[in-house]
Order: C-alpha cells, then structure tokens, then sequence
C-alpha cells in the first residue's frame, strides 16, 4: 500500500490506445511509447508535492507518485497523482513539447478549489463527460471531460478511497475500506437508496460483472454481491486478501491474492474450477488473450494459463540468467495488445511479453534520453 512511513513510488499500470503504450514512471512522468517502433514519444513531468524533511530546515520538493494506470480517450490521457491532481494530457500537444496546458488542444489541471482534493491511488475513470475518481480524502470527485471543471464531490464515504470505481448506466459503485458498497448518482454524486454492509472491510476494487459485484475483502474472502441484496450471494475463500482487481469473462471470475494463488470461480456459484500457486504474492491484476490468462507475481515470475483447464507454464527470459521472469517486482496491471503484453516493474523498466513464444521479447526504461 502507499505509504507506511517509506517514500512513495507508485505502480502504475499499463494502457494501450491506437498503437501507443501509456503508463506512469517511478520519476512521476506520463509516458507515451510506441508500440510498433518501441520508441519513447513523449514524457511529462507530473507536478511537484512538497513535503517537511527532519533532514532539511525547510520543505523539500519530490516528484508526485502515480499509482493508477492512465485513462485514454481519443487523443487525450487522464491521470491522478498522489498529491492530489489530475491532469488531462494531450498526446500531440505532448510530442510537440508545448507548454502545459494547451487549453485547444483540451488540456486541464485539477488541483481541488476550497481545499486541496486528497491522494489518488486508484485510475481516472471516463464515462460520457466526466471524469471521475476517488480520493484519499474519502471522497469521489466528478471532473468535466472537455475543461476539468469540478461537477461535485461525494459526501466523505470513508475514511480514504483508493479503490477504482465502477460505473454502469447513471450508478457509480464504490467499496471502502470499513466494509460498505455505495451506490451513487453520476448526475449529482448523491448516496442512492441500496448500499451493502459487510461485518469487514473491502480491500479490492469492485467488478461488476451482469448485476453481480466482485469484491475482496479484509477477511481473505472474495464476495459475490449482487445488486440490491443486503447478504451476499457467496463468498469464497483464501489465506490471504485478494488485493488485485479481478477479471470476469464469460461468467468465470480470476482472482489473484496475496497468498500466491490465482484462482478460476464459477461465477454464479462461487464453485473453484482450478487454481495455481505462482510461489508469490499476486498484487498486479492479470489479464485475458483469448483464452490465455497472462498473470504476474510479485516476484517477478510471468505465467501464461490456459483459462479453461488451468495448464501453465512460466515466461521464460533470454535476456537474465535469474531464475525469475522479470528480475525485479511486479505490482503494476498488465495490459495486452496484439499478441504482446506489456508489464511495467518496479526497476522501471517496461517488458514486453510475446505470448505465442512464452519468452520476454524486450525491455527498456521509461526514461527519454
């Protein structure tokens, strides 16, 4: 988790739009990659945040952490930093190197009005017009799209949200740490009627699969809610927490956990399929190539599954003689595109995966010399 008395360094994920690769440095730079030549395009430089040092006399500036993966639309990128911005980037404004923000080309920074908005861990999500994303103040806020304009903030519904929302219809969900699902209105940010309550926290991000939420919680079990009930349909569990956000396709439910072990359930019913034990906490969530489901531990080890029967068989790395896949942890989402999967690590390297060939086919570091 962020914080706990260390220096932030964030995690972001990994997206991919229209042949370039977006994602979030460890400096606190957006970074735009392409996917086919492999070159970095652009970069920018989140805001600074300041902060008192017992080393220092005064405040010391650092970069801004980002732990969510960018929101793409069209050619703009999304992001929240850990010192409470979010930013609207344009890629060609970007690459051209202009001065920020370009407001023609439908550039913004939000940095709160009365008081300044809190930490943002989890990713901007865009829906129609508006932006919207959860806070460390216990709060969702909901940006205009086009020029970053506040449209309201949540009543506090924690006592910090760094969860991603999900948004079906005119309804955000929202999980919080104390164990509550909140529905919300995207109009107003108003509490709807149906909420859920469970006797422990929420540690994952919600998935909405049909009118069932997918969950984790503080108590090493997944919940399956579904919506409108006021007892779960099922949980199942585990040792650990399922801390990563999970992927539902066709009526199954992945779940990766701290306890190693990435899991295939039966939707419905909460049944196991099959399961895996990777050797090492899962915190990334994974993600789906047709059938093959493409999983990293913390550890640095990358498995391809075959979704339906659970055979695997690990990613190998000509380019490391480490036992490992990836010789430094993993924490951030994976993101596929044509037949690669892209996966950023905490050496702040980007590694791209060919998953025909189960082998690391390059990594680089996400800085522009």
């Amino acid at each position: 988790m962020p914080g706990g008395g260390q220096p932030a360094q964030g995690w972001s994920g990994v997206v991919s739009q229209e042949g370039m690769i977006y994602v979030g440095s460890m400096k606190g730079e957006v970074v735009a990659v392409n996917s086919s030549t492999r070159n970095l395009e652009w970069s920018y430089a989140l805001p600074i945040q300041s902060s008192s040092s017992i080393m220092s006399c005064g405040r010391t500036s650092a970069p801004a952490p980002i732990y969510g993966t960018p929101a793409v639309d069209g050619d703009l990128v999304y992001i929240g930093s850990y010192n409470g911005k979010v930013l609207a980037l344009s890629s060609s404004a970007r690459s051209q190197g202009l001065p920020f923000p370009q407001a023609r080309s439908g550039e913004w920074l939000y940095s709160g009005t009365e008081e300044v908005i809190g930490g943002i861990v989890a990713s901007p999500v865009v829906d129609e017009d508006a932006i919207y994303v959860t806070s460390s103040d216990g709060r969702v806020y909901s940006l205009n799209r086009d020029f970053g304009d506040l449209n309201w903030k949540s009543d506090i519904l924690g006592e910090k949200l760094w969860t991603l929302p999900v948004i079906e219809s005119d309804t955000i969900y929202v999980s919080t740490f104390d164990g509550y699902i909140y529905a919300l209105s995207t109009e107003t940010g108003k509490k709807l009627p149906w909420s859920f309550k469970a006797e422990v926290g929420f540690v994952s991000s919600p998935v909405l699969y049909k009118d069932i939420i997918f969950v984790g919680s503080f108590d090493n079990n997944l919940y399956a809610i579904k919506i409108g009930d006021d007892k779960a349909l099922w949980k199942f569990p585990a040792s650990r927490w399922f801390w990563a956000a999970l992927v539902v396709k066709d009526g199954v439910v992945y779940a990766g956990c701290l306890d190693g072990k990435i899991y295939a359930i039966t939707g419905e019913t909460g049944e196991e399929l099959w399961e895996f034990d990777t050797g090492s906490p899962i915190v990334s969530s994974p993600v789906l190539v047709d059938d093959l489901l493409v999983v990293a531990a913390e550890s640095g080890n990358v498995f391809v599954i075959n979704s339906k029967t659970g055979d695997k068989e690990r990613v190998r790395n000509p380019g490391t003689t480490s036992e490992r896949t990836i010789d430094a942890p993993v924490r951030a989402s994976l993101c596929a595109h044509e037949g690669m999967v892209y996966i950023h690590a905490q050496d702040d390297r980007l590694y791209v995966v060919d998953i025909n060939e189960r082998k690391v086919h390059e990594s680089f570091p996400l800085t522009i010399k």
